[in-house]
């Protein structure tokens, strides 16, 4: 019997029903896949660790043959064993195809022999590098989006005086340099290939770096007690590393919130339906009370549709979520070598979690049958009886027509019906919205600040430069001098400054930490911005972030034992500050202290003030002069300059998820607007009618129809235009934490897009899908009254 009942009544309503069914495969698809995918990325680190031979710390030096860094760790008592990787290090103008640049990278890429490797690397099929055939080379990292090579084509790199031609062999997984954040490419060669290279002195001299991967006995304490090692350019624990994969788990939480949203919704449009079909059947349930059926029994008719409903959205959801979930999971598996077993469970259990609480919702939705009585189908479901006034508009006082007062009067009388659409409106929208807000501040001068440097008009971060001074080739003061003569000779006078990075060694209360000061001998440490204390004003003062005074247990006012240069003092901390260089574990000294040129070996880039003070239209055409001048593309305004420090992929991530939430939320909207609107035309057909029967041409009350949607969609929109930057800060601010942002950032909120081009698209889809579904009115006759 349940069975028939089922039968007949997806028939009876085949559009509410497959719309509802779209639902729950959407809902169950988004929930397995993202559910799946966090785990992987999450639980898959652990796994990618383990099978590279990851180390519990990593020490990264430049130009120094290793032997004093050799002696510290042999003396440490809580190194259990560390492992020595030589390699050359190279920009971007050395990796060459046809005589022109093979790719565009900010930062230094590293040439790898495979017989030096003290890592197990991974190609596509995660299968583990051993060797490398001589004249071929594997790419790393965030490089390999960027280039344009097929496997076999050929690409020239020439360091020093050497050039070899090599073919690409394919895409090569790094554990510790791979992920976006670092933005470290890598080229793994043959060790015959390598050796070529190496024979040259040129090379050696310039080019030569080293990594250290290290194990301790206590990995609590173990960067603590490395924190002053000699020499080093890069010295952090394994936390920072799994920290600069945060951006695959980002992107698979994301999506998670898009599934919640998208059950939440199908739980509202679940609820209409239900509520709506027992509305329209108080005749039947009437009937079947006066035949002595109790309510559990009628409940459970319903309930069958649901099961039925629900089981097959979400087997359908279960099948697509699986290659859904690997499409998804794509950019990340090109950089990790990603393990699940339980891929499948995990699905499945998604999928019979979204049936259970479906059911259960449908079991809480059906309560209404309590209260109706074998009198109600007598009744037709109604009392007679009205305590209130209709509505609150009088068409008498009203301005607007006849299509616009009905339209308004209609979304005002049944206030539940349009408020549940202007939230489901409202909530896609601002998962819209806040993506948006996301991408266009990663890519904003307003992050300037965070990263500790002061507004220029111009900034260079071509790697070439910068690593003239990283090798020694030439001192800061040189490098800046060269910079300001080529301008000068080509009209552009100007002042040029630059961020350097020291690496001092803190101490207090037995901890020690090393992270970056910022120094920069032509401004002021009260030229920053400091949330909480005071500027340095005195040699002895330093401020420092919250995660660094966290590290070692010390507050504002606290003195702490700096040393830098072999030299140890004290110095109290005078202030705390945001930062997103290094994650957050960064400094300041006071303007006084000293840093000797040739202790400059890392720069942020160079910063370009114009004597003359050119306006915005002259500086865009300066940096476009300049970029061929130093033939780089790294020459930027303050907002290239931030997306150069983050890394671009990072903010072309969030835009692709953008975009696609923006797609999914338009045929949430279609969808929502076709099922409503349906219900709509079902339960006032002979409202209908009876308004064609007055003279209403069809258009009309097409039109009216059209309308209702239109204003519940301009109401979300203002909702979200209200909500949206208190929303992106309780979404988003998390995120920029994690990567040093602790107080949250300034966002980037640009009004044409957020606040004009997203509204008018939902408004414009809704009217699509309301006006579209509104052309079936054209069926209803005059003649319909007679169901009235």
């Amino acid at each position: 019997m349940y069975l028939r009942i089922l039968k007949k009544d997806l028939k009876r309503k085949k559009t509410m029903n497959i719309i509802l069914l779209l639902f729950v495969i959407l809902a169950t698809m988004f929930a397995a896949s993202s559910a799946n995918n966090i785990i992987t990325v999450i639980g898959g680190l652990d796994y990618y660790f383990e099978k590279a031979n990851i180390s519990d710390h990593f020490v990264i030096t430049l130009n120094n043959n290793g032997d004093e860094i050799e002696e510290f760790l042999s003396k440490q008592p809580n190194v259990k064993d560390f492992r020595r990787e030589d390699q050359l290090f190279f920009n971007d103008k050395e990796l060459t195809k046809d005589g022109k640049k093979l790719a565009e990278f900010a930062n230094a890429a590293l040439l790898l022999s495979i017989d030096n490797g003290q890592l197990n690397y991974f190609d596509k099929n995660n299968e583990i590098l051993k060797q490398v055939p001589e004249g071929e080379a594997y790419f790393t990292g965030s490089i390999v989006p960027k280039i344009d090579l097929e496997k076999g084509d050929e690409f020239m790199l020439k360091l020093g005086d050497t050039e070899l031609t090599l073919k690409y062999a394919g895409i090569a997984k790094d554990a510790f340099l791979g992920s976006e954040m670092f933005n470290n490419p890598r080229i793994i060669i043959s060790n015959a290939d390598y050796e070529k290279f190496t024979g040259d002195e040129k090379v050696i001299k310039n080019n030569n770096g080293t990594i250290y991967y290290i194990n301790g006995y206590d990995t609590k304490t173990l960067e603590s007690d490395l924190s002053d090692i000699p020499g080093a350019s890069f010295n952090k624990g394994v936390s920072l590393v799994r920290t600069s994969y945060v951006m695959n788990a980002i992107v698979a939480g994301l999506l998670l919130i898009v599934s919640i949203c998208l059950i939440l919704v199908s739980f509202v449009v679940l609820r209409f339906t239900i509520s709506f079909t027992i509305n329209e059947e108080f005749r039947e349930i009437g009937v079947m009370k006066a035949l002595g059926l109790k309510n559990s029994s009628i409940r459970s008719l319903y309930l069958v549709k649901y099961l039925g409903i629900a089981v097959i959205g979400a087997f359908t959801g279960l099948l697509l979520s699986i290659p859904f979930g690997q499409a998804l999971m794509k950019s990340v598996s090109d950089n990790m070598v990603l393990g699940n077993d339980n891929m499948m469970l995990i699905n499945i259990a998604c999928s019979l979690f979204v049936v259970l609480i479906i059911l259960l919702f449908c079991w809480r939705c059906t309560h209404k049958i309590k209260i109706l009585s074998a009198i109600d189908a007598v009744r037709s479901g109604q009392t007679g009886e009205r305590f209130r006034k209709k509505g609150l508009m009088h068409l008498g006082k009203s301005r607007l027509g006849a299509t616009g007062f009905l339209a308004f009067n209609d979304v005002f009388n049944s206030p539940k019906q349009f408020c549940v659409m202007t939230v489901i409106f409202t909530v896609c929208l601002l998962l819209v919205m806040s993506l948006a807000n996301s991408a266009n501040t990663l890519s904003s001068g307003k992050l300037l600040p965070l990263f500790g440097v002061q507004e220029s008009e111009v900034y260079i971060t071509d790697t070439e430069l910068i690593a003239k001074v990283m090798t020694g080739e030439k001192t800061y003061k040189e490098m800046s001098s060269d910079i300001e003569n080529r301008l000068a000779d080509n009209g552009m006078p100007c002042k040029i400054t630059s961020e350097a990075l020291v690496f001092p060694t803190l101490e207090a209360n037995g901890k020690k930490a090393s992270p970056i000061f910022m120094y920069n001998k032509d401004t002021k440490a009260s030229d920053y911005t400091y949330s909480e204390g005071y500027a340095p004003k005195y040699s002895n003062e330093i401020a420092i972030t919250p995660q660094v005074a966290e590290k070692l247990g010390v507050n504002i006012g606290d003195k702490i034992k700096l040393t830098f240069n072999g030299k140890t003092d004290e110095y109290i901390i005078s202030a705390f500050f945001q930062s997103m260089m290094q994650l957050g574990e960064t400094g300041r000294f006071h303007e006084s202290f000293e840093v000797p040129d040739e202790l400059i070996s890392q720069v942020v880039g160079f910063q370009v003030d114009f004597d003359d003070s050119p306006d915005k239209e002259t500086i865009n055409s300066r940096i476009e002069k300049m970029k061929d001048i130093f033939n780089s593309k790294y020459v930027d305004d303050s907002d290239g300059f931030v997306m150069a420090c983050i890394g671009a992929n990072i903010k072309e991530t969030i835009n692709r998820v953008k975009l696609m939430v923006l797609l999914i939320t338009s045929v949430i909207i279609i969808l929502i607007s076709i099922l409503m609107e349906r219900s709509f035309i079902s339960k006032e057909k002979p409202e209908i009618a009876l308004m064609k029967a007055m003279g209403f041409s069809t258009r009309s009350v097409i039109a009216q129809h059209t309308l209702r949607f239109a204003i519940v969609a301009a109401a979300a929109s203002v909702l979200s235009i209200l909500l949206s930057t208190p929303v992106t800060k309780l979404c988003i601010d998390p995120i920029f934490g994690i990567m040093g942002a602790i107080d949250g950032v300034d966002y980037n909120i640009k009004p044409l897009e957020v606040y004009a081009l997203y509204p008018v698209i939902i408004i414009a889809v809704a009217i699509l899908g309301a006006s579209l579904t509104a052309l079936y009115m054209r069926s209803i006759k005059a003649s319909d009254t007679a169901d009235i």
